[in-house]
This record gives C-alpha cells, sequence and structure tokens, in this order.
C-alpha cells in the first residue's frame, strides 16, 4: 500500500514537474507570427527556385517546446535543459526522420527580422534552403525578460 502511494506521488510530482518546465508565455499574436514566418521563409525558397515548406505538427510541438525551454531560460542553445539535442526532441514530438535542421534566435520582434537574421548566417541560410527538407515546424516564446526566442525544425521523413 505505501509502495503504491509513493508511486501515485511521484506519478504526480512528475507530471507537475513536466507540466511546469514546459510552459511559457507566448506573444498574444504567435500564431499569426508563425505563420508570416512560414510566408517569407517559403517566399525565400521560391526565390531559390526550391518548393516551400509545409508545416508538420509534431515538427511545431518540438519547435515550440524548445522556443519554451530557451525563453524559460532567457537563454539561446540548440541544446535543451535536458542535454536533448534537435534531432532527439523531433524524435520525442513524434516526428520520425531522415533528416532535420534546426535555427534558433533570440531578440527579433518580428517574424521577417528573424528571417532576416538566419539568412546572413551562413548555416542558418542552409538550413531555410535546405533542399532535402520539406517539413517545417515553428515556435516562438516570450523570454523571462521579455525578449521573442524563435526556433525552427526542417525535418524529412
Amino acid at each position: 500500500m505505501v509502495a503504491m502511494a509513493l508511486r501515485c506521488i511521484l506519478l504526480v510530482v512528475s507530471v507537475f514537474a513536466f507540466s511546469t518546465a514546459s510552459a511559457c508565455t507566448l506573444p498574444p499574436n504567435a500564431s499569426d507570427m508563425v505563420q508570416l514566418l512560414l510566408v517569407h521563409i517559403n517566399q525565400e525558397r521560391a526565390r531559390n527556385q526550391l518548393s516551400g515548406f509545409r508545416l508538420d505538427a509534431a515538427l511545431t510541438r518540438a519547435a515550440q517546446a524548445h522556443a519554451c525551454d530557451n525563453a524559460n531560460q532567457n537563454r539561446l542553445s540548440h541544446f535543451g535543459t535536458d542535454g536533448s539535442r534537435p534531432s532527439m526532441r523531433v524524435f520525442r514530438a513524434g516526428y520520425d526522420f531522415q533528416f532535420v535542421t534546426e535555427n534558433v534566435a533570440i531578440g527579433y520582434a518580428r517574424p521577417e527580422l528573424v528571417l532576416r537574421a538566419w539568412l546572413r548566417s551562413p548555416t542558418h541560410r542552409q538550413n531555410v534552403l535546405e533542399r532535402r527538407t520539406n517539413e517545417l515546424g515553428l515556435g516562438v516564446a516570450v523570454g523571462r525578460d521579455g525578449r521573442l526566442h524563435w526556433v525552427m525544425n526542417g525535418g524529412a521523413r
């Protein structure tokens, strides 16, 4: 009986810890911001004779969770606070991939500004224009200091 009670307490504690760790503040227009970023990214891909990305729910879950993780810690990192890498996070979110990419950014108030910054960085630009990816997940969250944290996960199954 005691062992069962302890298991129940541990389950409640772990669920609470997970829910508070993943909770974060979203900008009031987060959905519009993500949609606009997708439009800008696909316009850039079209200018480079590439097909547009389509949003994927699992990649979006992974991107949003990582944006929240970075925002909660006020940091810019490709590693999660649990030590996870992008490939681990998208797999945990239910995306069975052959190839995956990630861009992160902090401090850009508008979607076109974050894309402009990514396009100025050779590695991030490569991810935006990656020919092997055709699906995308995007996330944005507000950090404790008020700055926006952005994550883009590209993938191919």
